[in-house]
């Protein structure tokens, strides 16, 4: 069963951004919502006081309501004074300087009634101009007589309150009645609701302020408009994170089958199966990392056949070396056995047998030192000394070397070189190079033909060429002449198949190509090149 943990992981991290994001996103919407709807709210009303406060001086009901509550007012001072005139005329002047003290500290709040139950009908008419005024403004209206200290409005409760106001609504009060507009949150108290208020004065034909009008206005309309929104933003909410939610677990599906399919294929090349890929095609990381995971299965397979090849090179090479060991450890033991039988009695039998064991021992110390070197010279840890030398010097004293075994099959061995090649090298081993080619030019050339050696420069490369006119050799070995054990047993029964491969390990030490051309019964040609500037000291 799969391992979900990615995918849930993947799925509680959209949705944690979800979350957040929609609880971000609905306080903030909420916020501008509500400050928004408000500043609404208060520039409506705004508008409304203001067209109330020019409208109620042309008004013929309002000047007159607003004259008989003055002279109310002062008939019920003069009453006052009346009533306390023996006191004398100290004691009068002191009562009136408390009566005006009493006036600007405390208000007068009536409430008037169309279904007064007095029945008064002065009443009734009071009640009636303010209800009209309440539904002109949609709204509660407070007229405010500034002489007076008096608030009429029209509400059930019918009478008359008297007392000092609450300090954030006698500052409004006397804001409006300087004649500026204001706008407060404070009548909440006094009203019993929460409410916004908005005040403007009353100017008279001069422009001087003889009153104020107040608004209030209820802000449970406002909070249930808000409230509301704020229902139909939940709502939305909730339906986009449901879409948000199937679209996360399609958009994680989709991230994690990529991962899944390069879980595979890792599985699959740690089975062994390096031919699978993952066949993503992304431009992003993902594609990236599915990309590197297919350059490393062809990598893997790529050295999985040459470790195949190696390991079928090696079986080929112990094969190759059990056979050539066997014939001549055979030939000995049957020569010794013979020999030791006491059936050979005859001395010149018996130096017949003895020079044939030391033949092939030489055979053996030959094959066997072939190998040595070979495995020497392959080995990546094993160096070769370099120094200044010019490699014309080597390659003609292996040919002076080679000159008494080219005699004996009269074959004449040319040397020519246009000049000297100076390179770093190792003198013996590109004289046992040289040894090689030559020793296989003579072998198999016919009797009284010719073997050129020659050497040319060519810029700043140079190349050195092997050539007899010998037997040749076929097309379909040539490719392998520089594999071990390759060898005509035809024309070189005593070679070990050994020494091509030799002297192409030789020459890869000294940075050097070898090649060879050659075609049926018309000859053999061995190519060495070199780039003076890529061969270097070690």
């Amino acid at each position: 069963m799969r391992n979900k943990r990615l995918t849930k992981r993947l799925l509680l991290y959209f949705s944690v951004t979800l979350v957040l994001f929609a609880l971000i996103m609905g306080s903030v919407f909420s916020w501008l919502f509500t400050h928004y709807n408000q500043h609404v709210h208060e520039e409506e009303t705004m508008q409304r006081v203001l067209t109330l406060a020019a409208a109620i001086p042309a008004m013929k009901d309002s000047s007159q309501f607003l004259e008989e509550t003055e002279n109310r007012v002062v008939a019920e001072e003069s009453g006052s004074r009346m009533r306390h005139g023996h006191h004398g005329r100290m004691t009068h002047q002191n009562e009136r300087g408390n009566d005006a003290a009493r006036r600007e500290m405390d208000w007068c709040r009536q409430q008037f009634s169309v279904h007064d139950s007095a029945g008064r009908e002065a009443s009734q008419q009071a009640g009636a101009f303010l209800q009209q005024l309440d539904s002109l403004a949609q709204g509660k209206v407070w007229l405010v007589v500034e002489k007076s200290h008096t608030i009429l409005a029209c509400g059930e409760n019918t009478g008359e309150e008297r007392g000092q106001l609450p300090a954030p609504v006698n500052d409004v009060l006397q804001q409006v009645l300087a004649g500026q507009t204001a706008v407060s949150h404070d009548f909440g108290a006094l009203l019993d609701t929460p409410s916004v208020t908005v005040g403007a004065p009353i100017k008279d034909n001069d422009g001087k302020v003889v009153g104020a009008v107040l608004i209030h206005r209820p802000l449970e309309d406002l909070q249930n408009t808000i409230n509301g929104g704020l229902r139909l933003l939940i709502l939305s909410v909730m339906l986009a994170l449901f879409l948000a939610g199937i679209l996360a677990v399609m958009l994680a599906r989709r991230f994690i089958r990529p991962l899944y399919r390069m879980q595979h294929v890792s599985r699959a090349f740690a089975q062994g199966h390096y031919d699978e890929r993952t066949g993503i095609c992304q431009q992003d990381e993902i594609g990236m990392l599915a990309a590197d995971i297919d350059v490393l299965g062809e990598k893997l397979a790529l050295a999985e056949q040459e470790r195949a090849a190696i390991s079928r090179q090696r079986q080929e090479f112990l094969a190759a070396v059990s056979h050539e060991l066997r014939t001549p450890l055979t030939v000995l033991r049957g020569t010794v056995e013979l020999l030791f039988s006491g059936l050979v009695t005859e001395k010149a039998e018996r130096q017949k047998y003895l020079h044939q064991v030391m033949s092939n021992l030489s055979a053996l110390e030959r094959l066997v030192g072939d190998l040595l070197e070979l495995t020497r010279l392959r080995n990546t840890g094993f160096s070769v000394g370099k120094e200044p030398l010019n490699l014309c010097d080597a390659f003609e004293d292996a040919a002076e070397q080679m000159r008494t075994a080219a005699a004996q099959k009269n074959l004449q061995l040319r040397v020519d070189f246009d000049g000297p090649l100076p390179i770093q090298g190792d003198y013996g081993r590109l004289r046992q190079l040289m040894l090689i080619l030559l020793d296989n030019a003579v072998k198999f050339s016919d009797d009284g033909g010719e073997i050129l050696l020659q050497g040319r420069q060519q810029g700043g490369k140079w190349q050195v060429m092997v050539e007899d006119h010998g037997c040749g050799i076929a097309p379909a070995e040539l490719p392998y002449i520089f594999d071990r054990f390759r060898t005509n047993r035809n024309h070189n029964e005593q070679g070990t198949g050994l020494g091509l491969a030799i002297a192409r390990e030789i020459a890869g030490r000294h940075a050097m190509e070898i090649t060879c051309e050659s075609e049926l019964s018309r000859g053999t040609r061995f190519i060495i090149k070199g780039d003076f500037s890529l061969v270097k000291p070690e």
